[in-house]
């Protein structure tokens, strides 16, 4: 599956590290991998047949986390899914993210936007949502919920609502507003709860003893 096959590139990545932080002095450094995939999305409302839906997603972290690849390994987007016969979209789209830290603050966060594709080849945003990635190594499933904005206007909600169209605007950029840095703006947002991403991701720490980071037994 792609989620072994994520799993089995984590060697040449490791090493990757190792060399980065041995060429940085940081070969005690906490670090956290994550590796996994983006599963499938359920329980979206207001998908027709013929439509489909795909997640743009980027990898989140503060200034005290060093992502350990080039940029564009913490975003992307997945394939295009239409529904099976039980309205699950499949992804099982695999993602790898690895960071050096210097403080446990500001904890990695997986943000997403779900994308509709409808049959004339119109894409539209759907909802949006936030994950914390996971604080213990091992195996976890994340269930991200995700939201829709409503627009401020009656109007325009029902024309969405019957002729399809964009949700209502968002107050601030995606990760301000995901990552909670402009919370006034967000609390003045109105928003409907939207369907779920399922995430399935493994976590490895490197160092945590030396940093003293006590891990409960699962």
């Amino acid at each position: 599956s792609s989620h072994a096959a994520a799993i089995a590139s984590w060697a040449p990545s490791a090493a990757m590290a190792r060399a980065a932080s041995a060429a940085t002095g940081r070969d005690e450094a906490f670090e956290v991998y994550f590796v996994g995939e983006i599963d499938v999305g359920e329980l979206f409302p207001g998908v027709a047949p013929g439509e489909g839906l795909c997640v743009d997603y980027a990898a989140y972290a503060g200034p005290n986390w060093l992502k350990i690849a080039k940029e564009e390994g913490f975003v992307g987007q997945t394939q295009t899914a239409n529904a099976d016969a039980g309205g699950t979209h499949v992804f099982n789209h695999p993602i790898d993210f690895h960071f050096f830290a210097t403080s446990l603050e500001d904890w990695p966060q997986l943000h997403i936007q779900v994308l509709k594709l409808d049959a004339v080849g119109r894409i539209e945003t759907v909802s949006y949502g936030a994950a914390s990635l996971p604080n213990l190594p091992g195996y976890l499933e994340l269930v991200c919920r995700t939201w829709t904005p409503i627009s401020a206007s009656a109007l325009d909600e029902a024309r969405a609502a019957h002729a399809g169209g964009a949700p209502g605007p968002l107050l601030a950029t995606r990760t301000e507003i995901l990552a909670n840095k402009m919370p006034e703006e967000r609390t003045r947002m109105v928003t409907k709860s939207s369907g779920i991403v399922r995430i399935q991701l493994d976590t490895i720490f490197r160092n945590a003893a030396v940093h003293k980071i006590n891990l409960p037994h699962r």
